[in-house]
This record gives structure tokens, C-alpha cells and sequence, in this order.
């Protein structure tokens, strides 16, 4: 009997030992002092520095993807008019572009009774000084739509104005006028 509970001690004690070492090597063990292999070029001796540099990868490679995403956006508006401008005038149709996008803007003046002759597209709704892009058709009498398409980048937001002309001012039906196109704005963090 003495053999056979000699054995059951001689267990128990060497669980108990096996058990306390364990307990002292999590405890006292830093991972600066575990060695690493490096086999994934992460300039690594040690696991803490390991996982440390893959964190710091991580983040980097993220920064760099989100420094390529855009925000894609489509817009359209219309506005009728009841009096055709016959100078090159704002029609009051104007759209507001986001900051830090590259934007498509196509103005178009309409052509239900009186044709248009000149559309362009401007920063301001008080000078024509200011213009993105115009089309003024060399003939106008024939035109179904007229339209100008500005492909513009904006560092900060901006307004684009619909200016134009038609041939006559009173009108029996009422024109419409239009502003489409695209922004893709940059990811901002």
C-alpha cells in the first residue's frame, strides 16, 4: 500500500512543481525576452517588438488606402424660367461642389420655343468675368440643348453658377435649364 501511495505523492508533487513553474514563467517572463525568428521581415529579435511592427504595418498600409478612397456623388437640379435672359446673364440655377473633390459640372439651357445661343458655367452670379467653361454655338438657331461641361478640382467648397443667353425673351412656354454631373470627394479622416 505504501508503494502504491507513494506513487499518488510522487504525482501530485510533480503536478503541483510543473503547475508552479508554469505560474512563475507567465508571470516573470517578459516577451522583450522571448526570442523570435524573423521570417516576415518585420526588423523583430523579440516577440514584443514583433507584434509591435506588425501594429505599426497595419497602420500604415490602412493610411495608405485611405488616402486613395473617394466618395462619389451625382447631382441634378432644374430650374424653369418664365423670362429667357437675352444678355449673358445668371440664370439663378447654381450648385454647391464639396472641398477636396474632383467634380464633372454640365450646364445645359433648355429649347422649348425660343433656342438658346450661349450657356457657361461661372464662380460668381453677378460677373461673367469668372467663367469655368462656355459654349456658345455658331449656330444657335438649331439647337436643341446647349451645354458646357467644366471638370473641376476644389480645395475647399465652391459654387458653380448656370449663365446664358436665348435668342428671345418672352416666352410662350417655359424654358428649363439644368445642372448634372459627379463629385468624387477625397476620404476625410
Amino acid at each position: 500500500m505504501l508503494k502504491r501511495n507513494r506513487k499518488i505523492i510522487v504525482v501530485i508533487i510533480m503536478l503541483i512543481l510543473i503547475g508552479g513553474i508554469v505560474a512563475l514563467a507567465e508571470t516573470l517572463i517578459n516577451s522583450k525576452n522571448v526570442v523570435y525568428e524573423d521570417n516576415s521581415n518585420l526588423m523583430a529579435d523579440n516577440v514584443q517588438d514583433a507584434i509591435d511592427n506588425t501594429c505599426a504595418n497595419i497602420d500604415k498600409r490602412l493610411s495608405e488606402i485611405e488616402d486613395k478612397l473617394y466618395t462619389v456623388s451625382n447631382f441634378s437640379v432644374s430650374k424653369s424660367l418664365e423670362t429667357a435672359p437675352l444678355t449673358l446673364s445668371y440664370t439663378g440655377l447654381s450648385i454647391d461642389l464639396p472641398a477636396n473633390s474632383y467634380c464633372s459640372v454640365t450646364g445645359r439651357l433648355g429649347y422649348n420655343v425660343h433656342p438658346p445661343i450661349k450657356v457657361a458655367l461661372n464662380r460668381s452670379p453677378t460677373s461673367h468675368i469668372d467663367v469655368l467653361a462656355y459654349n456658345y454655338p455658331v449656330d444657335g438657331t438649331n439647337a436643341t440643348n446647349t451645354s458646357v461641361t467644366a471638370n473641376i478640382h476644389t480645395d475647399k467648397a465652391m459654387t458653380v453658377y448656370l449663365w446664358g443667353i436665348y435668342r428671345e425673351a418672352n416666352l410662350q412656354l417655359p424654358e428649363t435649364v439644368f445642372i448634372d454631373g459627379f463629385c468624387a470627394t477625397k476620404y476625410e479622416r
